[in-house]
């Protein structure tokens, strides 16, 4: 693409060379004179031929625009569009009581099971299982090697990241003599919008259905329990678990690594940061960390003085 072109794309003004042809977009450290790159913070130094950034760099092309990170969006947006082609393999097994819309992508060896419904441009990935009484909305991506158990709902703009198991039974069992497994009859709702990334798994209801909420981004590698239900526009990242009933409401964030006991409840706009244990409720707007997880504040106190109190016995 030509700088003029970019400009167009991120809404931008132009200064420089605009017929500057584009080679690659790369960071400003890997980027040479024929590239374009991003730059934050102008007094970052880079090689690339032409800029993106909040501001005229001299002896460079570029494109001045108001938020770079708004910029970066639009333009990786742009090149990341790509159209896969529409039809039904011969290789991929259909159950004839299956509803496909005719806009649909399956890839070969996908197997979807009977009385399913798969909406307007979705699309189902190569090696895919799709079990019976399952319900896939319009333009959903599903990708190679998802597993989706009986009983699921997945609503419209939805992504499934590769590897990824939605429905299985939970870890749930009774002991008398020894464990036996509780039966799960429930189901999974997932609803309009939300991602999950690659080896997520969430386990169905024992009774009633596990939720992800509208909106709602799940990193690669997360664990949501049966009977969870989990708010609009959460940010869950990888390696969180979420164990069995407990309810997350909106804008809750979770960093890497953070664990959450059963039957409890995250008040709406929590954020809990990384590798903390939460075994109590958490109250609404407000920030925790550590393990078990208090309110952030209190941790950093807490380990200002031990330090503090360390440096002082030296």
């Amino acid at each position: 693409m030509k700088l003029k072109d970019i400009a167009s794309v991120v809404e931008g003004v132009v200064y420089g060379d605009r017929e500057f042809e584009i080679k690659n977009v790369l960071p400003p450290e890997e980027a040479q004179e024929s590239d374009l790159t991003f730059l934050f913070d102008t007094r970052t130094s880079t090689k690339a031929g032409a800029i993106i950034g909040s501001e005229k760099i001299e002896g460079k092309s570029g494109i001045v625009v108001r938020g770079v990170k708004l910029a970066m969006f639009l333009l990786l947006k742009h090149l990341g569009r790509h159209e896969k082609p529409k039809g039904i393999s011969e290789q991929s097994t259909v159950n004839k009581d299956v509803h496909l819309a005719k806009s649909c992508t399956v890839e070969p060896y996908a197997i979807i099971g009977r009385n399913t419904i798969v909406g307007n441009n979705s699309y189902i990935g190569a090696h895919c299982y799709i079990d019976e009484q399952v319900v896939i909305g319009d333009n959903c991506e599903i990708h190679p090697n998802v597993v989706v158990y009986a009983h699921t709902k997945i609503g419209n703009f939805v992504s499934v990241g590769a590897n990824s198991v939605i429905g299985k039974e939970g870890f749930g069992y009774f002991k008398s003599e020894k464990y036996e497994r509780i039966r799960h009859i429930g189901g999974v709702i997932i609803e309009n919008f939300v991602e999950l990334g690659g080896n997520v798994t969430v386990d169905r209801g024992t009774l009633g259905n596990t939720i992800v909420g509208e909106g709602t981004k799940i990193d690669n590698l997360v664990h949501i329990a049966h009977n969870v239900k989990i708010g609009k526009n959460c940010l869950i990242m990888g390696q969180s678990g979420i164990a069995g009933s407990s309810r997350l409401g909106n804008n809750v964030v979770l960093c890497g690594q953070v664990g959450i006991g059963d039957h409890l409840e995250i008040e709406d706009d929590v954020v809990v940061y990384a590798k903390s244990g939460v075994f109590k409720s958490l109250k609404r707007s407000r920030q925790y960390s550590g393990t078990p997880a208090r309110e952030h504040s209190a941790v950093l106190r807490a380990i200002a003085r031990l330090y503090g109190s360390s440096q002082a016995d030296r």
